[in-house]
């Protein structure tokens, strides 16, 4: 039996039907933090992006009713789902410290043929941590091992497009709010494009593609070297990641900080990350970064925690 045969679709009791799957899939994780979820100010950005597109992954399957997540194409051709784009809205990822248990509510919505979007409602203790969207499309590589022969596919065995199930995809906040631009504040970047080598070992997935959580890393190196005093305690309070291309390992990307608006404890900023080798458009980065008090400082208050498995939002 062929590994597409053993992970066909068949009947399973307590399935929903196929008019339920076509409204969504929900599911509640939950994450004892320790050092690997943890970062220098807070909950890991870097950690979260992989795990919430792992969760991602692995709803895709459910919703397709396949044991576990390995797609193929009617050519036989493996398929993966790469982002399209992630955004981050509400962050206050400093709340989070070790031995925190970290809820994630997350659900899944089938938005075009080849789209999927997931939406993760990150919690502790009842307080909100923020929302994560993604979206994703299924693509395979061309009969080609290199990155750059990625074509967009459909697969079969998912629930029908319905307008019904879509979400909201209006731009407001989980504030109702969204981070506009002062236009007459933005200042054009004068800083040189700074060029990164991602290492296969560390910045590339199983799949052979560089990893799309790394991107905003990169980013956050650029920052650094802009203004270490700066990065030192800044954390994401909200980003946005449009995805255009990936490159080859031994490839280079160029990150160029196009534009700003800043104060103290405020860094608004746009990035443009290119291929280094031919100029290609990889990435739009926008993100929201403010400082926080040094690490050890987060901690939420006791009250906060108690009867949390009896609140619909932990």
């Amino acid at each position: 039996m062929t590994l597409q045969e053993r992970n066909r679709p068949r009947p399973q009791s307590g399935v929903p039907s196929h008019r339920d799957r076509a409204t969504g899939w929900a599911s509640t994780h939950r994450v004892h933090l320790g050092m690997p979820h943890l970062a220098f100010s807070g909950l890991s950005e870097a950690w979260l992006l992989k795990e919430l597109g792992h969760r991602h992954w692995i709803q895709l399957a459910r919703m397709a009713e396949y044991d576990f997540p390995d797609f193929y194409d009617e050519a036989g051709h493996t398929v993966y789902a790469a982002f399209r784009s992630v955004r981050i809205e509400g962050a206050r990822f400093d709340l989070a410290k070790e031995n925190d248990t970290l809820v994630i509510r997350s659900s899944l919505f089938r938005l075009s043929r080849t789209q999927v979007q997931s939406e993760h409602r990150l919690s502790i203790g009842g307080a909100l941590l923020g929302v994560v969207r993604m979206v994703s499309v299924f693509v395979h590589r061309n009969g080609q091992t290199s990155n750059r022969s990625v074509v967009r596919v459909e697969i079969q065995g998912l629930p029908p497009v319905s307008e019904a199930s879509k979400p909201d995809l209006a731009n407001g906040g989980v504030d109702g709010t969204v981070w506009s631009w002062d236009e007459g504040a933005i200042v054009a970047a004068d800083h040189r494009p700074q060029l990164f080598f991602p290492c296969p070992s560390q910045d590339f997935n199983g799949a052979g593609f560089l990893y799309f959580a790394n991107v905003p890393a990169f980013v956050d190196r650029a920052e650094w070297n802009v203004d270490p005093d700066f990065a030192r305690n800044a954390i994401t309070r909200w980003r946005s990641v449009a995805y255009h291309a990936n490159i080859d390992p031994g490839e280079a990307i160029s990150i160029e900080l196009v534009d700003f608006e800043r104060d103290d404890l405020l860094w608004r900023h746009r990035c443009r990350v290119t291929r280094a080798t031919d100029g290609k458009h990889m990435a739009d980065v926008l993100s929201v970064r403010s400082r926080v008090e040094v690490a050890g400082s987060r901690r939420v208050a006791v009250g906060q925690e108690v009867g949390c498995a009896d609140r619909p939002d932990c």
